[in-house]
């Protein structure tokens, strides 16, 4: 059994936006995602691979094609295979999610779109 804490994991970046590898296996790999306020994982898809997203910090916006969601501490989201998705923090404090995708590879492909920062 391998036990890892978030605490110790996570990092924050003066970029705005930091992801972090927790786990890798053959089925699955699992981020956290830290944003400064303002911080922004731009909009991307996965073509082959699921997303659940659990937010444990902070606040922001959840982008999904067109459509923009709030999101806050606790909220979990499934993000469908294939769809263009982002993250922006919108808050004035620091947002944290944990990320997992499967199966694997996992594949990312940015995609062109206005700014989530506006």
């Amino acid at each position: 059994m391998q036990i890892k804490n978030i605490d110790e994991i996570k990092e924050f970046s003066e970029k705005g936006f930091l992801k972090r590898r927790i786990w890798q296996t053959e089925n699955l790999h699992c981020n956290i995602y830290t944003f400064e306020p303002k911080g922004v994982n731009p909009i991307h898809r996965h073509p082959g691979s699921d997303e659940v997203v659990f937010c444990l910090e902070g606040d922001g916006e959840f982008v999904l094609e067109d459509k923009r969601e709030p999101i806050r501490a606790k909220d979990t989201i499934l993000v469908p295979v294939n769809k263009a998705h982002g993250f922006v923090n919108t808050g004035n404090k620091r947002m944290i999610i944990v990320v997992m995708q499967c199966p694997t590879p996992v594949g990312h492909i940015p995609v062109e779109a206005e700014s989530l920062a506006d």
